[in-house]
C-alpha cells in the first residue's frame, strides 16, 4: 500500500520525480507509476490498484496536467474514494484548476519549493503517528489474546 499516489502529466515527469524523490527521503510510501510499476502486470489495473489503496492523492496541476485525460481519470478516481487530495500548482492559478479539484486547499510551489517541504512534513508526521497507533492497537489485541487463554 503506499500512503501518497502521484498524478502528474507525462511532461512533467521531472517535477513529479522530484516529488517522489522528496517523500522517499521523508520515508512516505509514495507511488509514482514509471518507478512504482513492476514489470509484467497491466499498468491500468495497477494504477487503479494503487490509487485505491493510498490515502494521500498529490495532483502536480500544471498547465499540461489540467488538459490531460489520464490526470482526469486519476483526479475522479481519488474523488470517488474520498482520497485526501493536495493540488500541487506549478505556473498556474488556483481558478484554473478543473471545478471538481479548485475547492481542495492547495499549495502553490512555484517560487517557494518550502511551502512543498512543509506538506510533505505532515504527511510523514501524520503516517508515523499513525503507524505507532496501529502498533499499540495490535500490541494491545495480542496481549488481551494471550490473557484470554490463561
Amino acid at each position: 500500500m503506499s500512503d501518497v499516489f502521484i498524478s502528474y502529466a507525462e511532461q512533467d515527469y521531472k517535477m513529479a520525480e522530484d516529488i517522489y524523490n522528496s517523500c522517499q527521503n521523508l520515508q512516505i510510501n509514495t507511488f509514482l507509476a514509471p518507478i512504482s510499476l513492476d514489470k509484467g502486470f497491466r499498468w491500468k489495473d495497477e494504477i487503479l490498484k494503487r490509487l485505491r489503496n493510498s490515502e494521500w492523492f498529490l495532483f502536480l496541476a500544471t498547465e499540461n496536467s489540467i488538459k490531460s485525460d489520464a490526470v482526469k481519470h486519476e483526479i475522479g478516481g481519488a474523488l470517488t474514494t474520498n482520497k485526501k487530495i493536495i493540488p500541487i500548482l506549478y505556473k498556474i492559478n488556483f481558478e484554473d484548476l478543473p471545478p471538481w479539484v479548485s475547492d481542495y486547499q492547495g499549495v502553490d510551489i512555484h517560487g517557494n519549493a518550502e511551502e512543498l517541504s512543509k506538506v510533505l512534513n505532515q504527511i510523514s508526521e501524520k503516517n508515523k503517528s499513525d503507524k505507532v497507533m496501529a502498533g499499540l492497537l495490535i500490541g494491545a489485541l495480542a496481549i488481551f489474546l494471550l490473557l484470554g487463554e490463561k
